[in-house]
């Protein structure tokens, strides 16, 4: 037996019952006579049997009152006081203060359900983002791009996402920008659908890499064997990525070529360059929504991404490292990050990490401040010509007996984050007071809607766009006072 859901229904005749009897008490205010569109609308006056008869109360026109109406008797124009009517008058009164309460409780409660958050600007090295800032006034006229570091808190692009489509919005751009050849996030990105072939040889530095494969700038390596495939696929999930004009592969130590397809269609071969450095190939398209790339060999090359772009404007970068705390990008070669920069030109590097380096409130995180100051001083020397940012850790809550309260070593990796941006001189901006503070999570995972998982760590889409938001502002805000 099929079941089916059992719905409430009352409450439309309801409100079908409350219209018709406030569209039926305005209508008794109109002109007996009166057409609309050269039709006679009848005349309805619900009220008819509570009013005093008009030929008994009529008032001689010299004293006619402010709340008078004015009736035609037998050719002359008389007044009556409808505010004398005790029972319209109240009628209105009840419908007009109706209205108002239910609107300001609907207020009240759409601003309790809203989350607080704190103004947060960045702090550290501001000037070290006058070269970002700069770029950004050549939008018009060249390709600027961002890379975004971080941990789960970005994976499926989340975060990145939205910081990208405020700054195309702004600035222009039009294009998800770098992917890799496989990753773990592909079944919950929603700005691309990614599928691979499941026969690559892959490593990366938050899985393994036990051969010690040459990894790219997103600490991942690809390596293909016969009939190997990967392709990727817009969505209309953001308003500027649902195109791209241009694919540019990335690869070393390659051989042969590839063959490509554009929307599906004939494939095309593509040759590829030889030597150990990093190189590129770029294939045009006009307005692509799809891409998908075919290898004819066992160990053809390293292949590292694709980067799908249109034109001049923003471009950012989404690189996540699940469960990772940011110092195994000390594994990336140094001289690939150089050959990456050279290619990419990135003009701000943002790294976003630290939940992953939290252990207990006794915890030292002296180590991580040693290793975190090693791969901001890495990626300073790879890329002189990018500005670096450094994003605190946000507000993690743990279950205590009063309720979900802020875990106590966030506390302390806040303090050491900051340490970091001061040893290496570098901008830093707080998440965890943008979001709110000690204790936000609890309001991000119970706010309407809700921006946060019930797990009090991550983000949810709606939380994501946020951060999103709230970074944005800070970054456009230090910009606005540079200039």
């Amino acid at each position: 037996m099929q079941d089916f859901e059992v719905k409430n229904e009352f409450k439309r005749p309801t409100l079908l019952i409350f219209l018709t009897i406030v569209f039926s008490f305005l209508l008794s205010f109109a002109p007996k006579e009166m057409s609309i569109m050269g039709i006679e609308v009848k005349h309805v006056d619900i009220f008819s049997d509570l009013k005093p008869d008009p030929e008994e109360e009529l008032l001689d026109q010299e004293s006619s009152s402010e709340d008078g109406s004015s009736l035609i008797i037998d050719g002359k124009e008389k007044f009556i006081n409808y505010a004398s009517i005790p029972f319209i008058n109240s009628a209105g009164d009840v419908i007009s203060d109706f209205v108002s309460s239910e609107r300001e409780k609907i207020d009240n409660y759409i601003a309790s359900q809203s989350v607080r958050t704190g103004k947060s600007v960045i702090t550290g090295n501001v000037n070290e983002l006058k070269n970002f800032f700069n770029a950004l006034k050549q939008t018009k006229s060249s390709k600027v791009r961002i890379a975004h570091f971080g941990d789960s808190v970005i994976e499926g692009d989340l975060v990145t996402a939205d910081i990208r489509q405020n700054f195309q919005d702004k600035f222009g751009g039009k294009g998800v920008g770098f992917l890799s050849i496989t990753s773990q996030d592909i079944q919950f990105r929603q700005t691309t659908k990614h599928r691979f072939s499941d026969n690559f040889e892959s490593a990366s530095v938050f899985t393994s890499n036990p051969k010690n494969l040459p990894l790219g700038i997103a600490g991942t390596v690809a390596i293909p064997n016969s009939n190997s495939w990967v392709s990727y696929e817009t969505t209309r999930r953001y308003r500027t990525v649902k195109s791209f004009d241009e694919a540019r592969i990335f690869y070393s130590d390659a051989s042969g070529s590839v063959k490509v397809s554009i929307n599906n269609g004939a494939p095309q071969s593509v040759r590829l360059k030889s030597g150990k450095g990093i190189n590129e190939s770029s294939v045009n398209a006009s307005t692509a929504t799809s891409f998908k790339m075919e290898f004819e060999s066992k160990g053809q090359g390293n292949f590292y991404g694709v980067s799908l772009e249109g034109g001049n404007g923003i471009y950012v970068d989404n690189f996540p490292l699940r469960g990772n705390s940011g110092v195994d990008l000390q594994q990336i070669d140094d001289a690939s990050l150089r050959e990456f920069g050279k290619l990419l030109n990135y003009k701000l590097i943002i790294l976003e990490f630290g939940l992953n380096a939290a252990g207990s409130i006794k915890s030292d995180y002296g180590w991580y401040e040693r290793e975190m100051v090693k791969v901001v001083n890495k990626f300073k020397k790879a890329f002189p010509n990018a500005s670096i940012l450094m994003i605190s850790v946000h507000d993690k809550a743990k279950k205590t007996r009063s309720g979900f309260e802020t875990d106590p070593t966030v506390l302390k990796l806040l303090e050491a984050q900051k340490n970091i941006a001061k040893q290496t001189n570098v901008a830093f901006w707080s998440l965890f007071d943008a979001m709110g503070g000690k204790n936000s999570m609890e309001n991000w995972v119970n706010a309407n809607p809700p921006l946060a998982f019930k797990d009090y760590v991550h983000f949810n889409g709606q939380g994501a766009q946020k951060v999103a938001d709230l970074l944005t502002e800070a970054l456009m805000d230090a910009y606005n006072k540079h200039r």
